[in-house]
């Protein structure tokens, strides 16, 4: 199986999947913590979240299979960097997602048929290219989850 046409095709859909997710909140909600049951993050903290992890871990792990650094993990945290954001530009963060989600899409076709398996040293210890895509894959799901249950039964728990 080619992978590159299978990930570039869940990739998309799944950042699409996302967004749509965020669109489903309502507007005066999206950057409100949601009652208990859903966490303390905001539809826009998971965007945030989701943005800042594609940038700064998802997107150089990528590379690291055409000859990148491994991605630094030092540096501005996460929550420095969610604090210094430019307040309620959701437009913004969703706009900023989709183009680190194209720039990964735009390297799929450059991965020979070995490289998938191929185990390199990452963040996660040594994994293949297909652990690491597939970890974006499956971290993007869980934020659709978490933020379409917000937009479904938010008013039934709060």
């Amino acid at each position: 199986m080619n992978l590159s046409p299978w990930f570039q095709q869940h990739l998309q859909t799944s950042a699409d999947g996302f967004v749509w997710a965020v669109e489903q909140m309502p507007p005066e909600r999206r950057f409100v913590p949601p009652p208990l049951p859903f966490g303390e993050w905001s539809a826009a903290r998971h965007a945030f979240h989701l943005l800042f992890y594609e940038r700064t871990i998802a997107l150089p792990s990528m590379r690291q299979w055409l000859g990148g650094p491994p991605p630094a993990t030092f540096g501005t945290s996460e929550e420095t960097a969610w604090g210094d954001r430019a307040a309620d530009d959701l437009e913004g963060l969703l706009a900023a997602f989709r183009e680190i989600r194209t720039e990964q899409i735009g390297l799929l076709p450059q991965f020979d048929a070995s490289a998938w398996d191929e185990p390199r040293s990452t963040v996660w210890g040594a994994v293949p290219l297909r652990w690491v895509v597939t970890k974006t894959y499956q971290h993007t799901a869980e934020h659709t989850h978490n933020v379409l249950s917000m937009a479904l039964f938010w008013d039934m728990v709060g």
